[in-house]
């Protein structure tokens, strides 16, 4: 209101210092000389209100009601000829539908979905599982197949993407999910494409009404990517009649049926107790589309998981140190809790502190950068499990003596 008055007191102002000007001219300037003057003034005033008001038209057709020419776009608005994204490309694809006489190329399409790079970096991350890149490679061929069929028109059930991941700790299962929720966002399965990890504490309450609460609340993160339930075979316990656990079930079997096209659900754990899990509730087992078996890591494979960790911490193995690791790991893979590449890991961590302390221990000695990047044996021979190992031994060796 106050603005609307300062406009008027301003034109107001205008008209009467105008009404001055013209009195004034009159009074002292020739007739002549006035006219032209007043009819200048005119020709001015018309010519200025007609440029101002074709002006504002242009501005207001070219910058949108919302948003001054040149200001910046809003969070989720995409720039007047700029790239599309990765949504609204997959859309566009997919609203074409082609003739039946053109042809596409699967090249064409994994490159259009940028899934080659899913396959890279699963190559880069895990050393062998040759069967599980290979399940994984056909279901992305699957995927692939129907996106293209989609765009000739040809509509099929959206494939059942449920799955269940077999195997010891640290056979890389947690790492093939991460992928595979990329892997079906890119192709368009997803919306979002992350990952929730979840276990028991994360579904299952511990007293009545607790459950169901906590369950649908983890679903609701993990929708439009993949809920990943760890070790799942714990939601069940079938002696005890006081848990919540089938509950938890319950509501995973009802989502996984009925948002099938919004959440994927990954299930994991050791094979023999999954398949007593699968057992006890057919239903789950019903809805689970893929299996993925993770095999244990051999010995060859997990001295090149430890070299590509080290690598990428800038370490390497000094000969005599490798030939030390691998005398580890022999000893490793005998014992109970081996993780495989979890244990390759908390190993090297472990020579990592023993090298340190090593060159610690003399910080007087002039070191090359060779010398922080290169680990020895007596790094690694210092385990304690070397120790334990000659201790067994030599108990062994006792009692072979006594029954002689």
């Amino acid at each position: 209101m106050y603005g609307l008055k300062l406009k008027y007191l301003k034109s107001s102002l205008l008209i009467v210092a105008s009404l001055i000007a013209i009195i004034l001219a009159f009074s002292y300037l020739p007739h002549a000389l006035l006219a032209l003057l007043g009819g200048l003034v005119v020709i001015l005033g018309v010519s200025y209100a007609f440029g101002r008001n074709t002006w504002k038209q242009t501005k207001d057709v070219g910058s949108g009601p919302s948003r001054a020419a040149g200001a910046r776009p809003q969070r989720g608005e995409r720039k007047s000829g700029g790239r599309k994204s990765r949504a609204e490309a997959r859309a566009s694809r997919r609203a074409e539908i082609l003739h039946p006489e053109e042809t596409v190329t699967l090249s064409e399409e994994r490159e259009a979905a940028g899934i080659e790079d899913v396959f890279t970096s699963l190559d880069n991350q895990l050393v062998g599982l040759v069967p599980v890149k290979k399940k994984v490679e056909e279901i992305a061929s699957l995927l692939l197949v129907d996106r293209v069929r989609h765009r000739f028109g040809l509509d099929a059930p959206r494939p059942n993407l449920h799955m269940c991941f077999t195997g010891d700790p640290g056979t890389g299962k947690t790492t093939v999910a991460l992928q595979m929720a990329d892997l079906l966002f890119r192709l368009g399965y997803l919306e979002k494409g992350h990952l929730v990890h979840a276990m028991r504490d994360d579904l299952v309450g511990e007293f009545i009404g607790h459950t169901a609460p906590k369950t649908k609340r983890t679903l609701e993160r993990a929708m439009g990517g993949v809920l990943f339930i760890d070790e799942a075979y714990y939601l069940y316990r079938a002696g005890d009649s006081k848990d919540y656990g089938q509950e938890c079930i319950d509501i995973l079997l009802q989502v996984m049926e009925n948002d099938r096209d919004k959440l994927v659900v990954i299930l994991a754990g050791y094979k023999d107790r999954m398949d007593v899990f699968f057992e006890s509730n057919p239903g789950m087992s019903s809805r689970i589309a893929h299996h993925l078996d993770f095999a244990p890591y051999k010995l060859d494979e997990l001295v090149a998981i430890g070299r590509a960790m080290l690598d990428r911490s800038a370490y390497y193995l000094s000969a005599d140190a490798e030939m030390a690791f691998r005398e580890y790991l022999t000893l490793r893979m005998g014992q109970s809790r081996f993780a495989n590449a979890r244990s390759v890991r908390n190993e090297l961590e472990r020579t990592r502190l023993r090298h340190a302390f090593r060159l610690a221990a003399e910080p007087e000695v002039s070191r090359s950068k060779d010398d922080l990047m290169r680990l020895e044996a007596d790094d690694i021979l210092a385990s304690p499990l070397f120790a334990l190992a000659e201790s067994v031994s030599a108990v062994e060796e006792s009692a072979r003596r006594l029954s002689r």
